[in-house]
């Protein structure tokens, strides 16, 4: 039996639980698709800039989310402070299991539906519907398609054929420490940083940038991470990859939104502020019967300007002028707020 829906969301991460929910305030039919069983692990910094949970507060004021409040900022280049300042907003760091879980449930209480499956294929049929099939042999019928699955898109890799140029990213939860947030830099590391994100059970540090296999992070997390590491489901060590290269889906009632779009901030990899806006963005299109193309235009214009800057900031000139900014405080604290 096929199910008919206005909208067939796939992923069940900020990015599909935000434009599920607005579809849903508006009126429209949707149902959201995700195999993993909620709440569930997710490798991330967990870092909601201000304008994420700012964007957050304007489209869900009801929601409430527990998250551990940080502005001092170190900012560091092989092994040594080159900087500590308080930013003038907190960056809100949450866990990302409970933070995913909450936004689930606030689709679920305004109406909205949540399948236990997973994508398999689709197929357009003349009346320019689309028929999306699940691994379980499940059909839906659905006027618009909403691929929110994640850097390893399946709904990407079936209606594009692409794989997107991905950044690998390792992290691992630690003794907590002092309450701020440190970035690392180093012409040895490749376009990528060392990171220490401070949170409520405990910290969270990393590292990654456009690395092929996962053993150099490894040794280099090894030798940065002198707190005892916290095993999280039998796992002190998890992987994840950032996709750095947009794409849109070249369907007008097929939409890819968040990591499934390569939304994620091309310089500093951050992309819980993108899956936001791009859900919002994907909703309003939907609701409203526009292009995608129009409604997330900003975004799209803002990442082909990242393309650029990210080649300037990690080249050695870039990591160069970073270090002789850094006798000016307030230079990195306006130049690090501009993208926070």
């Amino acid at each position: 039996m096929t199910k008919i829906v206005d909208v067939v969301i796939i992923g069940a991460g900020p990015a599909g639980t935000v434009c599920g929910y607005l579809l849903k305030k508006a009126g429209v039919n949707c149902v959201i698709v995700d195999y993993a069983t909620f709440p569930r692990e997710k490798i991330c910094g967990g870092g909601l800039t201000p304008k994420a949970y700012e964007l957050l507060q304007e489209l869900m004021p009801e929601l409430q989310y527990d998250y551990q409040g940080v502005k001092h900022f170190k900012l560091m280049m092989d092994g040594k402070t080159l900087c500590e300042v308080d930013m003038a907003k907190e960056l809100r760091m949450v866990r990302r299991k409970d933070f995913d879980n909450k936004l689930l449930n606030q689709f679920i209480a305004e109406g909205g539906s949540l399948l236990k499956n997973s994508f398999s294929r689709f197929e357009e049929q003349k009346d320019g519907r689309i028929l999306v099939a699940l691994k379980s042999g499940e059909q839906l019928l659905c006027d618009y398609l909403v691929g929110a699955d994640g850097a390893n898109s399946q709904v990407r890799k079936y209606v594009t054929g692409q794989r997107l140029c991905n950044t690998l990213w390792m992290e691992q939860y630690v003794e907590k420490g002092p309450n701020e947030f440190i970035f690392e830099f180093s012409s040895h590391y490749k376009k990528g940083y060392y990171y220490s994100f401070p949170n409520l059970e405990w910290d969270v540090v990393g590292m990654g940038g456009t690395y092929s296999s996962s053993d150099e992070i490894r040794s280099r997390l090894s030798q940065k991470t002198i707190r005892k590491a916290i095993p999280v489901n039998d796992a002190t060590l998890k992987g994840a990859f950032i996709p750095v290269e947009t794409v849109g889906s070249g369907k007008k009632h097929i939409i890819l939104i968040g990591d499934a779009g390569g939304f994620a901030n091309k310089l500093t990899y951050e992309g819980l502020y993108y899956a936001i806006a791009t859900g919002r963005n994907a909703a309003k299109a939907i609701s409203e019967g526009t292009d995608f193309a129009v409604t997330n235009c900003e975004i799209f214009r803002k990442k082909r300007k990242e393309i650029w800057m990210t080649n300037l900031f990690y080249s050695r000139l870039g990591l160069s002028l970073m270090k002789l900014g850094a006798h000016s405080p307030k230079l990195i604290k306006k130049a690090f707020e501009m993208n926070y």
